[in-house]
């Protein structure tokens, strides 16, 4: 069994404010990245201090399919971090953290959301690296799905891949596959799905997906609805430490 973690942004406290911050991508989309979503960058480095210490795993997705395909075992003290959409703060502040820590991690790409060019950093809002930044970091992260241009929502019920066709969610997945290494691992944008998501994913042969769902991992956990854990800035140390070492902890 295993727990999966999810970052959005690593921020220095003084970035954080009680206000949301507004995102800029490539493909023009726009909606505001929400407080619980950024972690501050104190936070970042106690939970991977703490994870390093203890001498956890970090899980490869190679490891995660095996689990599940082959029932390998997995080691006792096993994670997989993971981070979505591909914000500025994952090149400036987590991956080197991550790469000192000796950690591997995985990260899900909207490609129709990266620049073709790399930008100042922007603190000012939630902005997207370019596909150059994302090759710089492939010594930490293994790079997976999260849709092309289907990262998009109604109110906080509904995603694109669930009002839109099978078919035309089907052809985003492909344009985004250009540009993974993990062409078959996916994770479900805000969380969002139903099973027409479900069923479209299993009839193009993905073999794991991410929910944002708490709990851990289990052999009977579906692979296309696995939990993660969202990690918000507001989560003392002693709170993390308490949601790793209980497996048994769910929501």
């Amino acid at each position: 069994m295993f727990r999966t973690l999810v970052f959005h942004e690593i921020r220095p406290q003084e970035e954080l404010s009680e206000q949301v911050r507004p995102i800029q991508v490539a493909d023009g989309y726009q909606d505001a990245l929400p407080l619980p979503l950024f972690n501050s960058l104190s936070h970042f480095k106690q939970q991977i201090a703490f994870l390093k210490a203890e001498n956890y795993h970090t899980l490869s997705l190679a490891e995660v399919k095996a689990f599940y395909t082959e029932q390998k075992p997995l080691p006792e003290k096993a994670i997989l971090i993971t981070f979505d959409d591909c914000y500025q703060s994952m090149k400036k502040y987590a991956y080197p953290i991550l790469k000192e820590a000796g950690f591997q991690a995985v990260a899900f790409v909207v490609s129709g959301w990266l620049f073709s060019e790399a930008s100042p950093y922007n603190q000012e809002k939630s902005q997207t690296l370019s596909f150059e930044e994302l090759a710089e970091m492939t010594d930490v992260f293994t790079y997976a799905n999260h849709t092309a241009h289907f990262h998009e929502r109604r109110g906080t019920v509904e995603s694109k891949s669930m009002w839109s066709t099978a078919e035309a969610f089907k052809k985003d997945l492909l344009e985004c596959d250009q540009y993974v290494a993990e062409k078959d691992v996916f994770a479900y944008p805000f969380g969002l799905y139903d099973q027409k998501t479900v069923t479209t994913l299993a009839d193009l042969g993905f073999v794991l997906s991410f929910t944002t769902k708490p709990g851990v991992n289990t052999v009977t956990t579906s692979p296309l609805e696995l939990h993660r854990d969202v990690i918000p800035f507001s989560m003392p140390l002693e709170i993390f430490k308490k949601t790793i070492r209980n497996k048994e902890f769910s929501q």
